[in-house]
């Protein structure tokens, strides 16, 4: 199973030490670009910690053909959405 994580469950298992936890439970962590560029902002405590898990699981995501109607979905989980 491959698992499409957005920023805020990133976050919270790198501030418990548990990014390994995704390695037993997915085949496969992915995450798309605007992901990566939120979770590794410099003034986030956990940031050179995801730097590091997350190198080699980042994906582009063309969102140029898509109109989006969810006001409330900010990029980075519309693209995890649009990454499956």
């Amino acid at each position: 199973m491959i698992l499409v994580a957005d920023c805020s469950a990133l976050v919270a298992l790198s501030a418990c030490n548990q990014l390994a936890l995704l390695e037993k439970l997915f085949s496969s962590v992915v995450v798309p670009e605007t992901v990566y560029q939120e979770a590794i902002v410099s003034d986030k405590k956990e940031a050179k910690q995801l730097k590091s898990y997350l190198q080699n699981k980042v994906r582009n995501v063309d969102m140029q053909n898509y109109v989006f109607l969810d006001a409330f979905a900010d990029a980075g989980e519309t693209e995890a959405m649009l990454l499956v």
